[in-house]
């Protein structure tokens, strides 16, 4: 069984990791978890809506379970289980066990020790993530440093970037900014819903487009009207064709900027808060000396720079060292010939 941010996405490492073993043809019976029977999964998986009795059946009965988030807390691994944990982004934030008692619940710290003691496999994208992860979760099992199969994809030729092009209607010669902040951990509604946020208050020049993603911890409240102006991409089923659609990307302290380093294209970032984020959550590294993309406090410095980024070649080609070794289309496959063993 393979799932993605409890259901709520049909993509991300453990879609790319049941992609892999399809086409293997194991004859195994495939199962993605979803939130709602309208998701489309490839013919010969099978759905199963999150919090289903079928559910709670697959989670005590499947042989492999393949996420990218924790399983709920009374989900206890039975013998001849194999648990196999993506995560979801390399870490610039702290997290985990390296978070400061006043930022962090005891509970959290607890839980995800606890859940991280019945993982098989902790997939890695670099040195990087598996010299932070394992400690900051309390993980102590293997480590499969094979790149990220979420970013398979991105290692494609221009089909996908046209196709999703013509689908949000942008022109051949339009440029397309994708904007995609992270969640902040001190916005939250009276209902315990992460608020989004949005800084980009600026219009761009003509000749470019700019698109909205917000992120998956505020998809429960967001309301369209935060987008403002900007073609509204949170609820895009695939964040990566929207990666390969634009031509830049601006983001704050999202680990999104890690995956769209893999394709190359200029990046910025809009870090109005970045003095008391750094503060509140702390890096694990210097952010402000080795971001790939120039730093800007307000959207209209952002905008008026937008077609003079600099040349942050020197910065970007490390960066992607760092980060992304092993990003060659093939993570996936890597990633089942060792767990399955093949």
């Amino acid at each position: 069984m393979f799932q993605a941010f409890e259901g709520r996405t049909v993509g991300d490492s453990p879609y790319a990791i049941m992609n892999e073993v399809r086409s293997r043809k194991l004859g195994l019976e495939l199962y993605f978890v979803v939130r709602h029977p309208s998701d489309v999964v490839p013919s010969g998986v099978k759905t199963v809506i999150y919090g289903s009795p079928e559910w709670c059946r697959l989670l005590a009965t499947a042989e492999f379970l393949v996420t990218n988030n924790n399983l709920p807390e009374f989900f206890q691994k039975r013998i001849g289980q194999t648990y196999v944990q993506t995560w979801h982004g390399t870490p610039l934030k702290r997290l985990g066990r390296d978070i400061e008692t006043s930022a962090a619940s005891n509970h959290y710290v607890k839980s995800v020790a606890r859940e991280a003691a019945g993982w098989d496999y902790l997939v890695s994208p670099s040195r990087y993530f598996t010299d932070i992860l394992p400690m900051a979760l309390g993980f102590e099992g293997r480590v499969i440093e094979t790149g990220y199969p979420r970013n398979d994809a991105l290692v494609a030729d221009s089909a996908a970037r046209e196709a999703t092009r013509k689908k949000l209607g942008v022109s051949a010669d339009e440029k397309l900014v994708l904007y995609a902040p992270t969640w902040r951990d001190t916005k939250q509604s009276l209902t315990g819903a992460w608020a989004g946020v949005n800084f980009f208050d600026a219009e761009l020049p003509k000749g470019y487009r700019l698109m909205f993603r917000g992120h998956n911890n505020t998809k429960g409240s967001h309301k369209s009207a935060l987008a403002g102006n900007a073609i509204d991409v949170t609820n895009y089923p695939d964040v990566n064709e929207l990666f390969l659609a634009a031509d830049v990307l601006v983001t704050d302290y999202s680990s999104v900027m890690f995956d769209f380093s893999v394709t190359g294209k200029p990046m910025a970032f809009l870090v109005p808060d970045l003095a008391e984020y750094e503060a509140n959550r702390g890096f694990y590294f210097d952010f402000r000396a080795e971001a790939p993309g120039p730093l800007f406090a307000s959207a209209t410095e952002l905008v008026g720079a937008i077609g003079l980024l600099g040349d942050y070649s020197a910065k970007y080609v490390a960066w992607q060292r760092k980060f992304n070794p092993h990003e060659d289309g093939k993570s996936a496959s890597r990633v089942v010939d060792l767990v399955w063993r093949l």
